[in-house]
């Protein structure tokens, strides 16, 4: 019974707090800052990505990450697969910008937060997951409820497989729309 109230109790409270949720959808690049070995070195693959922002305060926010990123590796590759790698990666954010008061249409951020990749050979069935950390800056314009973003990410992780020990330095560029629900 308890349980239903707080439901009910949510659900009315939802629309007050409407215009501090913002759901996000982007797609773009994606490059590691580094190689993995003096032999081996990462392409530039694409990148794709959701998340959900809430507003605790005009400059402050928490944001959610989900995103989809594809590279192949080049060169002398002890590897077994395709040597392409799907790395996925859930990150929480925190997020700070300029405050948003009535007109203003642009909106810098920057973002800082901690999650996990989860890194896929394909074509073998080896897959890892480790502890990650992300550095970004973007802009936004808002079109009132829809606006559009950009921004670009660094998400740093160990990967330690295959011989190979390298903190991993994934540099994400992506442009999408935000709308504010």
């Amino acid at each position: 019974m308890t349980t239903r109230f707080v439901l009910l109790g949510l659900a009315l409270a939802m629309p007050l707090q409407a215009q501090r949720v913002t759901l996000g959808a982007n797609f773009g690049g994606s490059s590691a800052g580094g190689d993995l070995a003096s032999s081996t070195d990462w392409k530039s693959g694409w990148s794709a990505g959701a998340n959900l922002t809430y507003r605790l305060s005009g400059k402050f926010g928490l944001r959610a990450d989900a995103n989809l990123a594809q590279n192949d590796l080049s060169g002398t590759v002890p590897i077994p697969g395709e040597r392409r790698f799907n790395k996925v990666s859930y990150v929480a954010d925190a997020v700070w910008q300029r405050e948003e008061m009535p007109g203003t249409r642009i909106l810098p951020y920057v973002l800082a937060g901690v999650g996990a990749v989860r890194v896929h050979d394909k074509g073998s069935d080896s897959t890892f997951s480790r502890f990650a950390g992300n550095l970004g800056v973007g802009v936004g314009y808002r079109l009132g409820r829809v606006g559009l973003r950009a921004e670009g990410r660094s998400l740093l992780y160990k990967f330690d497989r295959f011989g190979y020990s390298k903190t991993e330095n994934d540099l994400l560029w992506q442009a999408g729309l935000t709308l504010k629900i």
